[in-house]
């Protein structure tokens, strides 16, 4: 693969791991909830532990498979509307918006890998779909949780 492609898409991941984060936080000061003004820096967090993994791959010049091993999906993000910001936003739809955010990444990485002809560079795509894959599945396991304590 060459080896510029493979720095762009990684370069591109990387900002996008970046404007997730900056939108994190700044959801993390519009909401008026201390404890979700909590959840969201830590989503914030955890998305610059994504930026920090993809600079990582980045400096190697290789993809560690390793890193991208999550292939379970319920599937429950796309049962859901995207979630308005709001100051008053209660938990359910704060794990909702970062659900569906990750849901969004996945699918861009996806379709980005099916329209992608250079094999090596399709199966970085894929790779990072999976990654999102994982995030989503962390959320959705939240997001069922929160949303229906009654079946726990």
């Amino acid at each position: 693969m060459d080896l510029d492609a493979y720095r762009a898409a990684i370069s591109d991941a990387i900002q996008s791991e970046i404007d997730a984060k900056k939108f994190y936080e700044q959801v993390s000061q519009r909401i008026k909830d201390d404890y979700l003004k909590g959840v969201f820096a830590g989503f914030a967090k955890e998305e610059a532990r994504h930026e920090q993994i993809l600079t990582d791959i980045l400096n190697q010049k290789k993809v560690d498979a390793g890193y991208f091993d999550c292939d379970k999906d319920f599937h429950v993000s796309e049962t859901i509307e995207m979630p308005e910001v709001t100051a008053d936003m209660d938990l359910k739809n704060a794990i909702g918006l970062a659900m569906k955010n990750e849901e969004i990444a996945m699918k861009k990485y996806t379709g980005l890998a099916e329209n992608c002809t250079d094999p090596g560079l399709k199966s970085i795509f894929m790779d990072l779909a999976a990654m999102e894959r994982g995030h989503k599945h962390m959320m959705e396991e939240k997001f069922v949780d929160v949303a229906y304590p009654e079946v726990w």
